[in-house]
């Protein structure tokens, strides 16, 4: 959708769909990790995977909004609309802030889902040691 504008019609739509899938699955992410964080021995690491968790929620917001910002002025122009959105759509400095948005967001969105899986990792596994056979 960033190369081709043209994409924001014909996969927006989806795309936008799949942003409220993705926040949708993190409220339930962070509220099962809740659930399990409340019947485990609490440790430095399992808060730090909390918090990151946490953290995660208004970040899958963020990549929300900015997907939808980016997509909803090609769904108003597409449809004939003379309103503020088919204005936005058609403004080149509109298209250039709404791209920049969406690849920051989504990259920070992927750095953070990745931070924060690695910390639940080592709030499991960093007390365990790996045997090699014949020692």
């Amino acid at each position: 959708m960033i190369v081709r504008p043209v994409w924001r019609i014909t996969l927006g739509p989806w795309v936008v769909l799949l942003g409220v899938l993705m926040f949708a699955l993190t409220f339930l992410a962070v509220q099962t990790g809740e659930e399990l964080q409340a019947n485990v021995d609490s440790t430095r690491l399992i808060k730090d995977h909390a918090e990151m968790g946490n953290a995660l929620r208004p970040i899958a917001l963020a990549l929300l909004v900015a997907i939808f910002l980016l997509v909803a002025p090609a769904w108003s122009i597409a449809r004939g609309g003379r309103g503020a959105l088919a204005t936005l759509g058609r403004s080149q400095m509109w298209n250039i802030i709404s791209i920049v948005l969406v690849v920051l967001t989504g990259v920070l969105a992927t750095y953070w889902v990745i931070k924060t899986g690695y910390s639940g990792a080592d709030a499991v596994w960093h007390d365990v040691r790996i045997i090699k056979s014949g020692d």
